[in-house]
């Protein structure tokens, strides 16, 4: 565990003095256990911080920022902290972690102009929720992960589900940015970056917007986005497939994107989703089959859809190397039975099972997430954005990489599962996910949801499977870049700075020096 004499005492209590001389002392938090848990991720753990600060507006978060930069503190935005790329941990001592659950305010729904300003702090769940109220949402929605993570954090990040096989990612449903910049000033992006006007359009000029998003808060903080908003759904509805070839899964994962069919899909090896299905539970079973039925939106419906899931029981897992699940939306009967019929034909090589995950996904969008897999093993995922003509040989590759490892993996309990999800406008995100037995962070005790307390186990510190799992990864990103592959959430783990070419590159650092004169953002984010 890191030690609080990383940073000197008197220097600390001096530095922590000085902040709550402009901010409340419950702004302010330097307990040392919350100090570390606010540090670590699935993977990944910080230096311990000097102290947590929590702003309640732009401007509280623009005297920090020039605090910060006048006594040389870092300082490093931290969201929902469900990040696994060490995009938030400090690297030294003398740094502050900022916390935005005081700057977590829906400042306006505008139905007219199509869009709501909501700060950065503000959860995708709790955002939705508020939506609903007007028949509304985001038009991208939030990643799975939404009741736990902030819009501030996935749109440093970039983050995908709800919305992206439309959409895409969570960027291009922004309009407008509000950013404290590492001198201290507030920008506003967009059209709403001109006297006079409303952040209604983001395409006024440059898109300006569009350096601050998945910038993992190198180049400047949000404090607040404006994003646009679409009447919701009048019908949701979902098919699945089974496939036993990975390039025919590949095929129809394209086909549909380009097409624009379904508002998610995803897809995973089968293996991994039986075992991660559990043992069936009934009292849970009932409420997830009310749910899925509920959202048929008739009580005929609802009958008949929970009649088919409750029939399949978890059968729809058995028999195939991998499934693959769209969720549908459409503005009528016609519309929903023209899309489905649509994916339909596009399953050459695979064959139509329950749909029981897009139906469930559906249901309940923001689920309490494990941060373990749900017997107690750590775990650990990784991705890449592949392109459609190379993700087949990439994925030869990886498996005869994977293939390498078999042995190490097997002497110390390492597995891999595979999961995939179409992205609009982009290709395919392939997530390897790890598992192995290890000693966990106060982080996964926290943030482990208590329908797993009596179901996952404990292990002891596994540092061997921990080298192991970082060597994998390492190899795995190099196989990502060579066969061109890109990533959301870059924070540290993945390269970027080091890969830009020529012009790229010096444009890169040219905005590092501009926004961030005093380099205290977020200091090796994309590896500036």
């Amino acid at each position: 565990m890191n030690a609080p004499t990383l940073l000197d005492q008197n220097t600390a209590a001096e530095l922590t003095a000085d902040l709550t001389s402009f901010l409340s002392a419950s702004a302010v938090e330097v307990d040392e256990a919350e100090r570390r848990f606010a540090s670590q991720d699935l993977f990944f753990e910080g230096t311990l911080p000097l102290a947590i600060v929590s702003p309640a507006s732009p401007q509280e978060v623009s005297a920090i920022v020039t605090w910060c930069a006048e006594n040389k503190v870092a300082i490093c935005p931290r969201g929902g902290g469900m990040s696994y790329t060490e995009a938030f941990q400090p690297q030294g001592g003398r740094t502050v972690i900022l916390d935005f659950s005081n700057l977590a305010a829906i400042r306006e729904i505008n139905a007219q102009d199509g869009n709501v300003t909501v700060e950065a702090g503000c959860t995708w769940a709790t955002l939705d929720a508020e939506l609903a109220t007007h028949n509304m949402r985001a038009r991208f929605w939030g990643p799975m992960s939404g009741g736990t993570a902030t819009i501030g954090g996935s749109l440093s990040q970039g983050s995908v589900t709800f919305g992206s096989g439309e959409v895409g990612a969570s960027a291009n449903a922004v309009k407008s940015f509000e950013i404290v910049t590492g001198t201290g000033a507030i920008l506003h992006t967009g059209s709403d970056g001109s006297e006079g006007t409303t952040p209604f359009n983001r395409n006024f000029g440059p898109d300006i917007t569009g350096v601050f998003a998945n910038d993992a808060g190198a180049l400047g903080i949000k404090t607040a986005a404006t994003l646009e908003i679409e009447p919701r759904p009048e019908m949701v509805n979902g098919l699945s497939f089974a496939f036993d070839d990975f390039g025919a899964m590949a095929d129809m994962l394209r086909e549909v994107r380009l097409r624009r069919l379904a508002s998610e899909f995803l897809a995973m090896d089968a293996d991994v989703a039986r075992q991660n299905a559990g043992h069936p539970n009934l009292a849970q079973d009932i409420k997830a089959m009310w749910r899925i039925g509920r959202a048929a939106g008739s009580l005929v419906g609802a009958v008949n859809r929970m009649a088919r899931v409750a029939f399949a029981g978890r059968r729809f897992l058995d028999g195939a190397l991998f499934t693959a699940h769209f969720m549908v939306e459409a503005r009528d009967a016609d519309e929903m039975r023209s899309r489905l019929k649509a994916i339909k034909a596009l399953a050459e090589g695979g064959r139509e099972i329950v749909n029981t995950v897009p139906l469930a996904t559906r249901s309940a969008p923001f689920p309490e997430l494990p941060v373990t897999h749900p017997d107690g093993r750590r775990m650990l995922p990784i991705h890449g954005v592949m392109a459609d003509s190379r993700i087949k040989a990439f994925h030869a590759d990886y498996l005869a990489l994977k293939a390498q490892y078999a042995a190490r993996m097997e002497a110390v309990d390492v597995t891999v599962a595979e999961f995939f999800a179409g992205i609009a406008g982009a290709g395919t995100l392939y997530e390897p996910v790890f598992y192995w037995p290890d000693a966990t962070f106060e982080y996964h005790d926290r943030r482990n949801p208590s329908y797993l307390d009596g179901v996952a186990q404990t292990y002891d510190a596994n540092p061997a499977a921990r080298d192991l799992v970082r060597e994998m990864v390492a190899a795995m990103v190099t196989l990502m870049r060579e066969h061109g592959g890109t990533h959301f959430q870059i924070g540290r783990l993945y390269p970027y700075a080091d890969t830009r070419e020529g012009e790229a590159g010096e444009v890169l650092r040219d905005l590092k020096a501009r926004f961030d004169p005093a380099s205290s953002l977020n200091p090796g984010a994309l590896g500036l």
